[in-house]
């Protein structure tokens, strides 16, 4: 296993982030499946938790027919974009390997 300059900062800051975008995504889905006339302001927090990615698949949801009413495949998309993202996060702040 190789160690990382700021390979245990790194984990914990991108596993909080990780971590949180999962709480919302979780949150957001049990709301859409269970009230009749959801109002998703936890769905709202993920799209701006996962800017860039979140906003482009906000955008994204009018090119793409599949996505129009599908609340639950489009909460599904954002935590999927989030977790890209934590994973470029955790590469971008580990640092060099040492030797």
């Amino acid at each position: 296993m190789r160690r990382y300059r700021n390979g245990r900062n790194a984990a914990v800051i991108a596993g909080a982030y990780g971590g949180l975008v999962l709480l919302l995504g979780v949150v957001s889905l049990v709301i859409v499946l269970t009230a009749p006339d959801p109002i998703l302001l936890t769905g709202l927090a993920l799209v701006v938790v996962t800017f860039p990615l979140g906003w482009l698949v906000w955008w994204g949801r009018d090119l793409v027919p599949a996505l129009a009413g599908r609340p639950v495949l489009f909460t599904v998309l954002l935590v999927v974009a989030g977790l890209l993202q934590t994973w470029v996060l955790w590469r971008a702040t580990r640092g060099s390997a040492r030797p």
